[in-house]
């Protein structure tokens, strides 16, 4: 063991001789280290933290899972039940005329509650209208909510614009409407339009309220009434629901737990990681594309260390000859040139997650208005030491290859030639 660091503190300072003797080489690598090691911390961090920040936004908005009746088309037709024993084949086939309704929803809601994996559930009643205004119609969603349970799922309280989301239960025809359809009809709260039904019912409703989810498609389209208020509108009893929203206190149960319900109660059904496959492949595209440009600087980075060692074996020739001749091994002379490799990335690598770090840091604190995001008062970047770990290791990962291939070369070296001349 003490010939172990004996041998190791002897490579060491003959390390630290040529790499002092190569200075501005030595410093021009280690720049190149820390160069990457910079943009990768600092990309990462900023990418993942747009992302991170966007799927709160969109999760927030979304449940874990949901049920509800899927339109199908028919199992059989009539040309079937005649013939049953041929193939038949049917061109443009009409769906199936079913109802919205999920049978027997408040029960299922009851039930669901109960399960020990749920965080909240919520039945609700969702139709598609026409909000107008004088000379102005606009297709969209209104959806008859419990509050309470609503609010726990979406936490609707914090996006509330101007009113109040406490009045749809007790006051009749009112409704709190998105804020980019609140633009497009030109109104506030407290004003009244005119709601359409898909069967072609009146109504005129109250505005009580405006929100803002930052969600686009929400935020031009879909409005917000009491469950009561939306069977009202449709001429439905009070156990009519069309959808029933769940959340789940891990997440990652949410495809399983959607398939039990759907065969539990037989109803169609979804979870998040179905109905947000778009984003989540485009996150991943995104760390594909981070993680790529990464390895390209480091590999730059370690195209610069091979040349400097390479340059360096070629200038000591009769330094590595003598070494050898008076004693030194292969093992030895490899570990001279690797020991200046992992000086070069460790000294980079360091420095490079310093300044991450620094840059991250500073673009956090940067003040940033969006009228879409409007909860983003600054830009999001993630600090997740992962990243640094991550950085840390590939820039020594790759300043130990650059550095092996070198030091192989100057163990190979045979002294009696290089002495001979």
């Amino acid at each position: 063991m003490k010939k172990i660091i004996t041998d190791f503190k002897l490579a060491a300072s003959i390390a630290f001789v040529h790499m002092s003797a190569k200075l501005k080489q030595t410093i021009i690598a280690t720049i190149g280290v820390a160069l990457g090691i910079t943009i990768f911390v600092f990309m990462i961090g900023f990418i993942q933290g747009s992302q991170n920040y966007m799927q709160a936004i969109m999760f927030e908005q979304s449940p874990h899972l949901r049920l509800f009746n899927e339109v199908k088309l028919s199992d059989k037709t009539i040309i079937d039940n005649i013939y049953p024993n041929q193939i038949n084949t049917v061109g443009h086939q009409k769906p199936k005329d079913i109802f919205m309704n999920l049978k027997d929803g408040k029960q299922a809601v009851k039930e669901i509650r109960k399960n020990p994996l749920v965080k909240t559930v919520s039945g609700s009643v969702s139709t598609k209208v026409f909000y107008r205004l004088g000379a102005v119609s606009i297709n969209g969603t209104i959806l008859g909510i419990n509050f309470e349970e609503a609010n726990a799922l979406f936490n609707l309280e914090n996006k509330i614009v101007s009113g109040s989301f406490t009045e749809l239960a007790t006051m009749p025809n009112s409704i709190v409407v998105g804020s980019g359809l609140a633009r497009k009809l030109n109104v506030k709260t407290g004003d009244k339009i005119e709601l359409t039904t898909e069967k072609g019912a009146n109504f005129s409703i109250s505005i009580i309220g405006v929100f803002k989810t930052g969600l686009v498609d929400i935020d031009n389209q879909q409005s917000y009434g009491s469950i009561k208020t939306v069977q009202r509108f449709l001429n439905v009893p009070s156990s009519y629901l069309t959808d029933i929203q769940v959340k789940l206190f891990d997440p990652e149960l949410a495809p399983d737990e959607a398939k039990r319900l759907q065969k539990n109660y037989n109803y169609s059904g979804s979870d998040w990681k179905k109905d947000n496959t778009t984003l989540l492949e485009g996150a991943a595209l995104q760390n594909m594309i981070t993680y790529s440009v990464e390895v390209v600087l480091l590999l730059i980075a370690g195209f610069g260390i091979f040349n400097i060692l390479t340059m360096m074996i070629y200038e000591k020739m009769k330094d590595i000859a003598i070494l050898k001749a008076i004693g030194f091994s292969n093992g030895d002379v490899r570990r001279i040139f690797m020991t200046q490799a992992f000086v070069i990335g460790i000294i980079g690598a360091t420095a490079g997650l310093l300044f991450g770090y620094l840059i991250s840091y500073a673009i956090s604190k940067m003040p940033y208005h969006s009228d879409v995001m409007f909860s983003l008062d600054h830009l999001p970047v993630s600090f997740n030491p992962l990243y640094y770990i991550m950085g840390f290791s590939f820039g020594i990962l790759t300043t130990a290859i650059a550095g092996y291939l070198p030091s192989r070369k100057a163990a190979k070296v045979d002294p009696i030639t290089i002495l001979r001349g």
